[in-house]
């Protein structure tokens, strides 16, 4: 039996309408420019005129048989699309300009559907190309999401919604002070400077290699999910799962990094690594050590893991590892990072979590007297600096002073370069190298499963020479 050709959804009556109400109707153009693309028309004359329509609209040229006519003549469409004959009839198409926004929800729901076809058809010819299933479901939610972010339009609103919105928020703070925090991090300066990260916030951790990006990632990621029971997903592109485990447990249950990595016959700790094991267990810390994974695979597997178990924060380490969704055809690196933090930063908005990307330095600051890290230092600096909401470095203020304190627990600095919605400033941090911890000097805010260790009344207070140390006198 012979299968019928199906044509693709269109509807030439409504787009001729559609284009009619917009020669009549100031109102129907403004909003409909706003709404649709000249790809949206199906018919390719329809494509032309309304693109001519546009260019008059960018001009600040009235939109008119004559004017949209000279236009397509000038360009050598005229003919194409039908003539002046046909431009001047398109108002005969119209029952009433007044349902300019009907005509615009069908060409708008066609041209969706013709996008969703397409992508469909390219994701089957994938298929049958490319043996790989996990690159071709990437490569299909990657299609079908891209759709639905071009479907996604807000309308202007006047001001008092948001000024409401911001009074209401300021009366549920008033009753309760933690009504507008976000993912604390167990660090009470970093996490009072940020009043925690916020859903869709890209938090960038940066510092060269070797000064410990990932332990300070690890940290967060502990205290957040084993002190305020959140939902945290690790994505470590440098290390295996097998030695990412190895910091958390060694953090987490504060058990030497050597006796992990070489063995040991002490009945202590092994009580302590299994003890630490049952915690680690009961908690909401996902891992994955994939080598070569791309932003929308990311976001494929968050999202799979929102809708399953929750979530709340994602880290990725680190961001010059990370896999581009299209290799630039010049080899021009700095633009895909620019499409890498874009897409990282837009996973975030989506997700409604904050996600915080690591990222290496390069070596201008090893040049200087002043080794503290600027945003300059930051490989392929601009986009990453663009898109971040916060920028922190890790200051190696040990290398430094080429000493340690007398708590056996070197001296180092998270230096806020860049807070979007907040103050910078330096917080002192210390490192604890045989437990890989950092944390704030006069406080063990660290997880700790034996409580009696936490500090909790401890008082910290800021160099006066920190941007911040005003912020923390009560």
């Amino acid at each position: 039996m012979d299968k019928k050709a199906r044509m693709l959804p269109n509807d030439l009556e409504a787009e001729q309408s559609l284009l009619g109400s917009m020669f009549l109707s100031q109102d129907a153009c403004s909003e409909v420019f706003s709404m649709l693309t000249a790809e949206d028309f199906y018919s390719n004359a329809h494509q032309k005129i309304y693109q001519a329509m546009l260019d008059n609209y960018y001009k600040n040229v009235a939109i008119d048989y004559i004017t949209v006519s000279k236009v397509l003549e000038v360009k050598g469409e005229l003919d194409d699309v039908g003539g002046l004959t046909y431009i001047t009839d398109l108002t005969n198409y119209v029952p009433s300009a007044a349902n300019y926004k009907h005509y615009m929800d069908i060409v708008r729901n066609d041209s969706l559907l013709r996008k969703v076809i397409d992508a469909s058809q390219k994701t089957i010819n994938t298929a049958f190309e490319n043996g790989d299933a996990s690159e071709v479901l990437a490569y299909a939610e990657k299609s079908i999401f891209d759709i639905a972010q071009t479907n996604r339009t807000n309308n202007l609103e006047h001001i008092k919604k948001g000024v409401n919105e911001v009074i209401d928020l300021m009366e549920k703070i008033s009753i309760d002070p933690n009504a507008n925090m976000g993912v604390k991090v167990g660090f009470p300066m970093l996490d009072k400077l940020t009043n925690g990260f916020k859903p869709g916030e890209l938090i960038i951790i940066a510092a060269r290699p070797g000064i410990g990006k990932t332990t300070l990632a690890v940290n967060f990621a502990i205290n957040s999910a084993l002190k305020y029971n959140k939902s945290i997903a690790m994505f470590d592109l440098e290390m295996s799962a097998l030695q990412v485990a190895q910091r958390f447990i060694c953090s987490t249950g504060r058990i030497d990094m050597d006796m992990i990595k070489g063995g040991t016959k002490d009945n202590n700790v092994w009580a302590s690594l299994f003890e630490t094991k049952k915690i680690l267990e009961n908690s909401n810390i996902y891992i994955d050590d994939t080598t070569t994974i791309t932003p929308s695979e990311i976001l494929s597997k968050c999202r799979k893991l929102k809708a399953q178990s929750g979530l709340d924060m994602v880290i990725i380490d680190y961001l010059q590892l990370m896999k581009s969704e299209r290799t630039s055809k010049d080899g021009n690196r700095q633009q895909e990072v620019a499409e890498l933090t874009r897409s990282i930063k837009l996973a975030a908005r989506e997700l409604g979590v904050p996600i915080l990307l690591l990222s290496q330095l390069n070596r201008e600051s090893e040049k200087r007297t002043d080794k503290t890290p600027m945003l300059s230092d930051l490989r392929e600096s601009g986009s990453i600096e663009q898109d971040a909401d916060i920028v922190m470095f890790i200051a190696d203020i040990a290398s430094e002073n080429a000493k340690e304190s007398d708590d056996d627990a070197l001296d180092y600095s998270l230096v806020i370069a860049k807070h979007r919605n907040g103050m910078r400033g330096t917080i002192p941090i210390k490192w604890k190298s045989e437990y890989t911890q950092f944390y704030e000097p006069g406080r063990d805010n660290l997880y700790t499963k034996n409580t009696s260790k936490v500090q909790k009344d401890a008082v910290l207070t800021p160099t006066e020479d920190s941007d911040i140390a005003n912020a923390f006198k009560e």
